[in-house]
């Protein structure tokens, strides 16, 4: 059974461009715009998604649904995914997506926002309390963070982790911190780089995490081992040699063969 009979547009399936049989039956090629749930993620290779547009498939069948539109991105090069009703049944996600009356032309705009009247709170947009607590957990809180100057480009969250990239529209600085705690910050006068959170409270022992924090008159390096692999390395450059191979053969270090540096310039 085709999902589009009750349509009535059948005979323009194979026959898209036909203006005169459109115009004979008051056809609209204006697009509409609609919120449709995602069926399937159709996956590798494939960035569309199959969706059931809403109103005009809310009730089909379970044998229809297979028969149901696949909508590339509005936005070339970008990839809209989701929770979809195949891999998560009740708990997938809508989205919005612009297409022709008949559904046979579609994008898809954006993930949808699912809450009630306009008059109450969102319920399931990201919530400022949730995103400060998010970062302030993995202890990576902006001293000037606030709910007026924080625009969240991606909030995400799940019982399989979750991820943040937030900017402060005021000041320019940008976030990108997942739940493991590990983050890229681009700031006015630092750009911060860590894997991993640090212990909160700072106790003594082993060092749980590894960072590169650069500034205009510093670079700081934090981690429990650094390791260089260069065959020169240059720490300056006055043009002295400050080490190079001790002797005629390499040591030996618990059997394993240390090649030394041929140039170690200071």
């Amino acid at each position: 059974m085709n999902i589009f009979q009750d349509l009535h547009l059948d005979e323009f399936h194979n026959d898209p461009l036909n203006m005169n049989k459109r115009k004979a039956l008051t056809f609209s090629d204006e697009y509409v715009f609609r919120k449709a749930k995602i069926y399937k993620c159709l996956g590798p290779g494939d960035d569309r998604l199959q969706v059931q547009v809403l109103p005009e498939l809310q009730g089909i069948d379970d044998e229809e649904m297979e028969d149901l539109p696949k909508y590339p991105p509005w936005v070339k090069g970008q990839v809209i995914t989701g929770k979809s009703h195949v891999v998560d049944g009740d708990d997938a996600e809508y989205v919005w997506c612009i297409c022709t009356p008949d559904l046979q032309v579609g994008y898809i705009v954006a993930k949808a926002n699912v809450f009630g009247k306009s008059t109450v709170k969102y319920e399931d947009s990201y919530s400022y309390r949730d995103v400060k607590s998010f970062l302030q957990q993995r202890r990576a809180l902006p001293s000037d963070f606030d709910y007026n100057h924080i625009q969240v480009v991606q909030w995400v969250a799940s019982d399989r982790g979750g991820m943040i990239q937030c900017y402060n529209y005021l000041t320019g600085d940008w976030v990108l911190l997942n739940t493991s705690g590990s983050i890229i910050t681009v700031q006015q006068q630092k750009i911060y780089m860590r894997v991993g959170t640090p212990p909160n409270p700072v106790t003594v022992g082993a060092v749980a995490h590894s960072s590169i924090t650069m500034t205009p008159d510093k670079i700081d390096f934090h981690a429990p081992t650094i390791e260089f692999d260069a065959r020169n390395l240059i720490l300056a450059h006055h043009g002295m040699k400050a080490a190079g191979c001790v002797g005629n053969s390499p040591s030996v270090d618990n059997g394993v063969p240390v090649i030394p540096a041929s140039n170690v310039w200071l």
